[in-house]
């Protein structure tokens, strides 16, 4: 197994806070008019050239006691939130592993569309008026209730009938990693093309692995049970950190917040080294312009800098640390899922810094949640 590096290491974490919100897929609006620049392939057939931004910003020591004020950080109230899987929401996961399947579908032309159904549509999303990149598409299928796309657009889709076009009224989360859509209303065009759905057939079961369709059923409640519970710790995790950064005041180092944005950079540059391509064109092929880019930078770098003195001013507060033990459990698991013969060749290419923070911040993540309030 072809080995990651460090770039794939760092991604672990930055793509989860830059774009892991997001629901839109830059690489469905590839321009096939951008030539890639020459690159170098390894013996294992993966590209080594990469473009090391020319000026490297080095992180400058500084005390974090000059720049964050922490507020309340203990005993923060959560709205607990209830764990519950309906009947309806299993018959919405059947529908979806029953098209993954390749099931033939029911084509349904007497009535309009229902939770539950799959829909083909064509779309148009438009911001103040104007079409947005990748806020479009034609024959793209849909399960109805799947929350495949962002909150309020499915649910506005039942009840609307066959080549009829509706209008969808939607505000896009405030965390959309699409910076300039973030927070913003929009509104969608959408015209049911098909409406279908599929039959869970006693062939379809046995061919899935299973003995009845109870047995089914009672497995995809499981799963579906194990998800909703890790959606809603993570929410928990979310509201209790960003309340704590509310509470707080803070000021960024400069140095800092340049540190992380030429870690970004650096990042996405080697990243459209590896797949042939200068940063621009890599940048254009994903459906962004440079000046959207930089906005994803600024957030970035402020995010991971604001974290940065969260970690610090609490760990220190508290006495939180991450141990040897802990550290080289961690390495070890990863080292294996990544495909290393070893820890050692694993810390080789690692950033020990970037795992070692990762690592204090879900600890301190832990802490916070353990000492908050459910009401």
């Amino acid at each position: 197994m072809k080995k990651i590096s460090r770039i794939i290491i760092l991604c672990i974490s930055i793509m989860l806070i830059v774009i892991g919100c997001s629901k839109k897929d830059p690489a469905d609006n590839a321009n096939s008019d951008i030539t890639p620049t020459p690159s170098v392939t390894d013996e294992e057939g993966g590209n080594t050239n990469t473009l090391p931004l020319e000026n490297p910003i080095i992180k400058e020591d500084y005390d974090f006691n000059d720049y964050i004020k922490l507020g309340q950080y203990k005993g923060i109230e959560v709205k607990a939130e209830k764990l519950e899987v309906t009947d309806e929401d299993v018959d919405i996961a059947i529908q979806e592993e029953l098209y993954d399947y390749g099931a033939t579908p029911v084509e349904v032309t007497d009535r309009p569309v229902r939770l539950g159904d799959t829909v083909n549509i064509d779309f148009v999303g438009y911001h103040n008026g104007e079409a947005f990149d990748g806020g479009s598409a034609n024959g793209y299928d849909l399960t109805i209730g799947s929350g495949a796309f962002i909150k309020g657009f499915e649910e506005q889709l039942i009840g609307a009938e066959l080549s009829k076009e509706i209008e969808v009224n939607v505000v896009f989360p405030e965390n959309y990693s699409y910076t300039k859509l973030a927070g913003e209303p929009a509104v969608f065009k959408v015209t049911i093309n098909k409406i279908q759905y599929f039959e869970l057939t006693e062939d379809i079961i046995k061919d899935l692995g299973f003995e009845s369709e109870e047995a089914y059923r009672n497995q995809l409640l499981q799963e579906l049970t194990e998800r909703k519970a890790e959606s809603i710790q993570q929410q928990k995790e979310n509201y209790i950190y960003d309340t704590v950064i509310k509470n707080s005041e803070i000021t960024l180092p400069e140095n800092l917040v340049e540190y992380y944005a030429n870690d970004f950079k650096t990042i996405y540059n080697n990243i459209a080294a590896s797949y042939g391509y200068d940063l621009e064109s890599f940048i254009s092929l994903s459906g962004y312009s440079m000046e959207e880019f930089e906005k994803d930078v600024q957030y970035y770098s402020t995010t991971m800098a604001t974290r940065e003195l969260v970690i610090k001013a609490i760990s220190s507060l508290e006495g939180i640390e991450v141990t040897d033990e802990e550290f080289q459990a961690k390495v070890t698991e990863y080292a294996e899922n990544y495909g290393y013969e070893s820890a050692e060749e694993f810390l080789a290419e690692a950033d020990v810094e970037a795992l070692k923070d990762d690592m204090l911040f879900e600890k301190v993540i832990d802490f916070l949640v353990a000492e908050s309030v459910e009401i």
